[in-house]
């Protein structure tokens, strides 16, 4: 099974590090940014289904 294309978006390594595992073992398709222009510019690019979002970031949240 395939999940979903998901972005997670946080300014912590450990954090994204953490979700990116729990999502990729569960059969998502899985991509991180860790600041808020890289987010974007990534959404551009994949447009993916789901986006996981830290509230707050440094810069752009």
């Amino acid at each position: 099974m395939v999940g979903y294309d998901l972005l997670i978006v946080d300014d912590q390594a450990g954090v994204r590090r953490l979700l990116y595992e729990v999502f990729l073992v569960e059969g998502y398709l899985v991509d991180m940014a860790s600041s808020g222009a890289e987010a974007v510019q990534k959404v551009c690019e994949r447009k993916p289904q789901v986006v996981l979002l830290d509230h707050r970031m440094p810069v752009m949240s």
